[in-house]
């Protein structure tokens, strides 16, 4: 019992270890880009040794890789709730789109990471195929609210589930990106509206 108590804390400031390093390399990466980061730099920053960072990370690119799960599975998580049982395909659009603006809001090192990643995957067929199986549960997470909405019958029959979900998903990106390159011009909360009835215009079961 002793042991398992004195455990505890350790196994915290391991986490907390963990946490501080994915941060550090978070904002590095942001910067620099990842081929210009190197461990030396981010373990400066977060305050430790290099023993430390291969304690929980085997190199740079196991961390890059490690960082960016983590995030993504956090977003499609808070996509799946974003999802309610029961709610129309319309107000499922819009919760959906709202989730995804309000995460990429509250993350402003997320689109550098994001545009780093994509030019990483363009000069690696690893990377690329890891980013293609990313891209799956993504996709997962837009047919299954499609296929909900069939059984409901609030959603076309009529559709490629598969090929709609990687439409909605190139929407939702262009818009994404095009607020990047031109925030002024395209504020991402004021594209909920237009893209909710466009979606849904292009996908819902006439009345």
């Amino acid at each position: 019992m002793e042991v398992a108590i004195e455990a505890v804390p350790k196994l915290r400031r391991r986490e907390k270890t963990r946490q501080r390093l994915l941060a550090s390399a978070l904002g590095i990466f942001a910067r620099n880009g990842y081929e210009r980061a190197t461990v030396d730099e981010i373990v400066r920053d977060a305050g430790f040794s290099k023993g430390a960072f291969y304690v929980h990370f085997k190199s740079k690119d196991d961390l890059f890789w490690t960082m960016l799960e983590e995030r993504i599975l956090h977003r499609q998580d808070a996509f799946r709730q974003s999802v309610t049982p029961g709610a129309s395909f319309r107000q499922n659009v819009r919760g959906l789109l709202t989730a995804i603006f309000d995460l990429e809001s509250e993350d402003p090192s997320w689109p550098a990471i994001v545009m780093e990643f994509a030019a990483h995957a363009g000069r690696n067929a690893e990377v690329r195929d890891r980013f293609a199986t990313i891209y799956e549960r993504w996709r997962e997470v837009i047919v299954a609210m499609l296929r909900r909405g069939q059984a409901a019958g609030q959603v076309r029959d009529d559709i490629d589930l598969a090929f709609a979900a990687s439409a909605a998903i190139a929407l939702i990106e262009g818009t994404i990106t095009q607020s990047r390159l031109a925030p002024n011009e395209i504020v991402l909360d004021e594209m909920i509206d237009p893209l909710c009835a466009l979606l849904s215009q292009a996908l819902e079961e006439p009345a």
